[in-house]
């Protein structure tokens, strides 16, 4: 089994050292004969040998470039910091290796603003995607033909898997580590880093032809959140903007998400407090106040709750598993 990595200007590196580590553990956990019988090797993709600008000043050094004939089984393309136009423009070359790789098998995972590439395809024209959700009205004008799914964090299409953040992205490597090596050694993997895959909040895997169904206004409300989540949001306003009755709303909500309204703004608070921890440099006063806590030390307690480690410690395992990578 050949996975590539995919490294251009600004690529977050969590986006690979992470999905390397669970799929490097997980092939090492196969007995001798799968191991024989089916290598694991894992490539880092480049433009050249040199690495491009990373986030964190730290450097990833290439195994090979477009220019080379590998092909691979799966590619992963992790998101990039800031605006990923400027790396559009400054690698045009990879859509179409990423299109002759799709064409020879390859299976190919995206995340956040690293679907940008497989939009840039054409691959995902009239195909169900999904991105990071701040990202949701440039994606949606850049690429009209593409059918945007807000609700889901992660899509699958004809061999083509897109999730909405690193978090997701874990939770898809998960799945196919699952699939490929086993529940016992899913199970093992799930235990090892389980503080970087989220349970709690996701919306269901979203496949074409599924029986996922959504509520139109409660869909308005989730993608509501979404935007306004550093503000107070209440479960009335959240039934004001969909213009509901708020008793309407909270049985409509709650037969939806599987949670009340309030549970379900709480998850996904914390669920965004894990990712700017993880992938920004922000203080932990800015975070909480991103989230729509005002006060550090009750945000603090609230994210130790749910996750039993306070944010400085949780800060700290993220980036001590990149930076040993």
């Amino acid at each position: 089994m050949k996975i590539g990595f995919v490294l251009y200007h600004r690529a977050l590196i969590t986006g690979i050292s992470l999905s390397a580590e669970m799929l490097t553990s997980a092939a090492s956990l196969r007995d001798r004969k799968s191991q024989k019988a089916d290598p694991f090797e894992i490539k880092v993709v480049a433009p050249s040998l040199t690495s491009p600008k990373l986030t964190a000043g730290i450097r990833i050094q290439p195994d090979i470039t477009f220019a080379n004939a590998d092909t691979f089984d799966v590619i992963i393309l992790p998101p990039m910091w800031g605006n990923p136009l400027a790396s559009l423009t400054k690698h045009p070359e990879i859509p179409k290796w990423l299109i002759n790789q799709y064409h020879n098998g390859a299976k190919i995972i995206a995340t956040g603003t690293g679907v940008l590439w497989l939009a840039e395809t054409g691959l995902l024209d009239d195909q169900t995607a999904t991105t990071h959700w701040y990202f949701y009205e440039k994606f949606s004008q850049l690429y009209p033909k593409v059918r945007l799914n807000k609700q889901a964090s992660i899509t699958s299409a004809n061999g083509l898997y897109c999730t909405e953040s690193i978090n997701s992205q874990t939770e898809m490597v998960l799945y196919f580590i699952t699939n490929n090596f086993g529940q016992k050694i899913a199970k093992i993997i799930e235990t090892h880093y389980g503080h970087e895959i989220s349970k709690s909040d996701h919306q269901p895997f979203y496949e074409i032809g599924g029986q996922v169904q959504f509520d139109e206004s409660i869909a308005v409300a989730q993608d509501w959140i979404r935007l306004n989540i550093s503000n107070p949001i209440t479960a009335k306003s959240m039934a004001e903007h969909c213009q509901l009755p708020l008793r309407t709303f909270n049985r409509k909500f709650k037969d939806q998400v599987g949670l009340a309204p309030h549970q379900y703004l709480q998850k996904i608070r914390m669920k965004t407090a894990k990712e700017l921890l993880r992938d920004f440099g922000m203080s932990i006063n800015e975070v909480s106040e991103q989230v729509g806590y005002k006060d550090a030390y009750h945000f603090s307690t609230r994210f130790k709750n749910e996750f039993d480690v306070t944010p400085s410690e949780y800060r700290k395992m993220v980036k001590a598993k990149t930076y040993n990578a």
